[in-house]
């Protein structure tokens, strides 16, 4: 049977140390998936596994499941495109290995592929399973990515999703290696003026360790969404700065009246708010000049 390529899609596991969880996660997805009568394969990603992940996915028999490996631990950005460089068809899907997401629930998003360029799991159900000290920062990343998109996003890092593969490949090479993959994929595809949906879903505990380190991929998260900030929207960044340091400035001057003496100090604020202002439209300006 010649296989769809619009209507099918390919669903994408990054696998790294997942022993205990990845037999049962591709035979739960597998089942899911020939319910759904749709074209599908399923791509199991082993980025350089230590444990006995490497012989547990020689169990898999399944026509539809392609196992790849990648020689060095290149991590979970990597491992998905590199996925995404062999899938089939015009979609994309990905999960966790780990058995945090209710796979089940893959049918509802796909209710929704012909009126939408993504369609995201968003994790705010009943069941939220998310660790207390990644928390906070999960608070923090969903405010700050809304607040520089001038949207409200929920869960701008949700591992489970669907895509088009064409707008993935446009911004090919702001994807990172990393687990900031799929924060990219929503800033840049919000950004980008794509239609995108959210559907509410479940998130279980994990079964195995955490791969996320909470204080350095915190960090990375905060960089790559000023990135993406600036490649779109540069003075959503400029002008808050520039106002707090005319403020600065005017609060300063009033000061220097009142003292009948001008600083240092008013002088230096206002001349690194000009700077600042000159700075944000030089790159509005660019942005404005050059294609997405």
């Amino acid at each position: 049977m010649k296989k769809n390529s619009d209507r099918g899609i390919t669903i994408i596991i990054p696998c790294y140390n997942e022993a205990d969880s990845i037999l049962k996660t591709v035979e739960k997805l597998h089942g899911v998936m020939r319910q759904s009568e749709r074209d599908f394969e399923i791509i199991i990603v082993n980025d350089a596994s230590t444990d006995d992940t490497a012989e547990k996915l020689t169990e898999i028999t399944c026509k539809e499941v392609k196992i790849l490996a990648n020689d060095f631990n290149l991590g979970y950005g990597a491992s998905i495109k590199n996925g995404i460089e062999t899938s089939s068809f015009s979609w994309i899907g990905i999960t966790d290995a780990d058995g945090t997401y209710p796979i089940e629930r893959f049918p509802d998003l796909f209710e929704h592929m012909e009126k939408y360029d993504m369609v995201v799991g968003t994790r705010t159900g009943k069941i939220r399973a998310i660790p207390l000290l990644r928390r906070p920062a999960k608070w923090f990343l969903n405010r700050f990515s809304s607040y520089l998109v001038k949207r409200k996003i929920n869960d701008v890092n949700s591992g489970m999703r669907i895509f088009k593969k064409e707008i993935a490949r446009k911004y090919w090479n702001f994807f990172p290696n990393g687990f900031s993959f799929t924060t990219t994929l929503t800033l840049a595809l919000i950004m980008g003026n794509y239609r995108t949906k959210n559907i509410t879903i479940d998130y279980f505990k994990r079964k195995g360790r955490s791969k996320i380190h909470p204080i350095k991929d915190t960090y990375n998260f905060i960089l790559l969404i000023l990135r993406i900030t600036m490649l779109f929207n540069p003075l959503r960044i400029f002008m808050p700065i520039f106002f707090m340091t005319m403020f600065l400035t005017f609060f300063s001057l009033g000061w220097d009246i009142y003292n009948i003496n001008l600083t240092d100090t008013t002088v230096m604020l206002f001349i690194f708010s000009v700077i600042i202002l000159m700075i944000g439209l030089l790159a509005d300006l660019i942005n404005k000049r050059f294609p997405r």
